[in-house]
């Protein structure tokens, strides 16, 4: 069981993930939803990305240019805390709603 989160000073910096995220794909194929335990302030954070980069198809024969599926994306997610505490310090045009720590978990 994690820890209880702590109330940690707002800082960005990039940690190492703890334990073993879990990096899975949506139902329908779109997104990644990695669910991670902050390594700052030990929150439970869920985030989602796009399974690849959407654009324009190269090939012939598409309708409106659009690929049918997108490229898998390869190497790492970054993942941001996204706890939804109010960590001191954060500054008020922050878009972030965590402590402000990042990670990379790997794609599967």
């Amino acid at each position: 069981m994690p820890p209880a989160h702590d109330l940690t000073p707002f800082r960005e910096q990039q940690l190492a993930p703890v334990g073993t995220p879990a990096a899975t794909r949506s139902a329908d194929g779109r997104w990644y939803v990695v669910t991670s335990d902050c390594p700052n302030c030990h929150a439970s954070s869920v985030f989602r990305v796009s399974y690849g980069v959407l654009g324009p198809y190269k090939g012939k024969g598409r309708l409106l240019g659009r690929r049918r599926t997108p490229e898998k994306l390869s190497g790492s997610i970054p993942v941001y805390c996204q706890c939804g505490y109010p960590h001191p310090d954060r500054p008020a045009e922050s878009p972030d709603s965590g402590c402000g720590a990042f990670w990379d978990v790997p794609v599967p």
